[in-house]
């Protein structure tokens, strides 16, 4: 790498780091899946272990996930406040995108100026861009499996054998999508016997014990869970009526704008040369995991959010060899003295393209107020310790890790048996006009508190519960404008039974 690359590539690195830490602090707080990792992180710290039996979550389950990520955030608290790990670790992580594209863009397309920009576009690719307040699992799994990756690209040398066997053992310990990497690995021994690619012993060797080792890993944390729900815990057992939230239906103009117009453009057209055209073979690993990735979304066996943020990044790899192609092309016509000018003109097109778009995306995440963050806190000071909450879904965190109290539902599906049971009920105290009813379900589950924020009023689209009245439901907490960043607190007083 030359002296100039490599400053380059620094001050691209330390951009993303800085662009990032800014946007996590005019964000408020973290996202609502960040605090199961707050929880999980503190009982590391404190006790040596996970939570993997939770009191307060659905009111006392088991619950089954991979712990390094985990255990990593642990780690630093010896140094530093969680506060300031979730908002650093994180974005540092992610921030190391730029050098893993860099590495391995410059591995398959031996442009150093081609993959400086793959490194910019994925240090500010508006799907990627938009976890600045992510504290979770996927800020550690996307440049670990790149990692990963690069490694395996460079199987053939001892050094970097190693690196890929740690890597990849570390990814199998991180997240279930560790799934993507291997299938996209056997799509990729399948390309290349169909393009009648030379395939080396070592490559053949290690996607075997990659496959070997990752079942293995599976089985041996979420056995228990494989043999009461079957092949079903694949889908993470999340109830029907919500997939649509987890794999939404957006349009083609929409994913185009999470990943950038232009290396959209570009991957398309890499594809094309790599499969129908040139039979490019440097491309083939990476549309390997493209496919792999595309299809483990289709059948929804990993979220979309992951796959996209996933896919996005594999295009700015694939950027860099449409560059290299196209100055390349450029060198062959009358355009060659112009060639100077694809760089400045390049920046302009990803300013408005790329840039705007990121920032855009990343200050409009949902994240819980300091209001509503209050009222949950006024619950864990002024309330029983075996009590109950109603909550909105996404706020099942909020009320186990603020609170510290029992929460109805919240996103960590697996092992509930009665899940869809569970959400249906839950839309139901929401909803419903019969105070009856909702007081039958309040005593079925022994739920004593219930918690409006203004989000959950928004996203029921709600005044307030129909069925509130001052004899059975005593308002006990009312700070902030309810429906701006506020909250309200009803404490439930009366049973099925003294309301008839």
């Amino acid at each position: 790498m030359q002296r100039k690359t490599a400053y380059w590539l620094t001050a691209i690195i330390i951009v993303t780091f800085i662009a990032r830490l800014a946007i996590a602090q005019l964000v408020p707080n973290f996202t609502y899946e960040s605090y199961f990792t707050f929880r999980q992180v503190e009982n590391i710290a404190e006790t040596g272990l996970p939570l993997f039996e939770d009191e307060l979550s659905y009111g006392g389950r088991e619950i089954t996930f991979l712990p390094f990520f985990y255990y990593l955030g642990a780690l630093f608290t010896l140094f530093l406040p969680l506060n300031a790990v979730a908002t650093i670790l994180p974005n540092l992580l992610l921030a190391l995108l730029p050098l893993l594209v860099f590495l391995i863009s410059r591995t398959i397309s031996n442009s150093e100026e081609g993959s400086l920009f793959a490194a910019f576009l994925a240090g500010f690719l508006p799907v990627v861009f938009a976890t600045a307040n992510n504290f979770t699992v996927d800020t550690l799994f996307i440049p670990l499996a790149l990692f990963t990756t690069y490694t395996f690209l460079k199987i053939d040398q001892p050094r970097y054998l190693y690196l890929f066997l740690g890597s990849f053992l570390i990814c199998s310990l991180t997240s279930n999508a560790t799934f993507l990497l291997v299938m996209g690995f056997i799509i990729y021994l399948l390309l290349s016997i169909l393009e009648n690619k030379k395939i080396s012993k070592g490559e053949i060797e290690v996607i075997l014990f990659s496959s070997f080792f990752f079942i293995w890993t599976e089985f041996l944390f979420f056995k228990n869970l494989f043999a009461k729900e079957g092949v079903k815990f694949v889908w993470q057992n999340i109830p029907q009526a919500i997939l649509s939230q987890y794999f939404p239906q957006i349009s083609l103009f929409q994913a185009i704008i999470l990943v950038s117009v232009i290396p959209f453009i570009a991957g398309i057209y890499i594809v094309y040369q790599a499969l129908f055209q040139l039979r490019n073979t440097r491309a083939f690993l990476l549309i390997s995991l493209a496919i792999s990735t595309s299809l483990l979304t289709w059948f929804r066996l990993i979220q979309f959010r992951l796959s996209l943020m996933f896919f996005g990044v594999l295009l700015t790899i694939l950027f860099a060899m449409f560059y290299d192609d196209f100055r390349a092309y450029l060198a062959k016509t009358k355009l060659t003295k112009k060639q100077q000018w694809i760089a400045p003109l390049l920046i302009l097109l990803l300013l408005p393209t790329t840039v705007l778009p990121a920032i855009a995306n990343a200050l409009q995440v949902q994240t819980p107020s300091d209001s509503e963050i209050n009222a949950f806190i006024w619950i864990k000071e002024h309330t029983p310790p075996e009590t109950g909450i109603v909550s909105r879904l996404e706020e099942g965190h909020l009320v186990t890790y603020y609170a510290q109290r029992r929460n109805l539902m919240d996103d960590r599906f697996g092992t509930v048996s009665d899940v869809g049971t569970r959400l249906a009920d839950m839309n139901t105290l929401y909803h419903t006009t019969l105070q009856t009813l909702a007081l039958g379900l309040l005593n079925k589950y022994d739920l004593q508190y219930i918690i409006l924020t203004s989000h959950s009023l928004k996203t029921e689209e709600i005044d307030s519960l129909r069925y509130l009245n001052k004899k059975c439901f005593e308002m006990v907490y009312n700070e902030g404008d309810e429906y701006d960043n506020g909250a309200r607190i009803y404490h439930v007083r009366c049973t099925l039974q003294e309301s008839q």
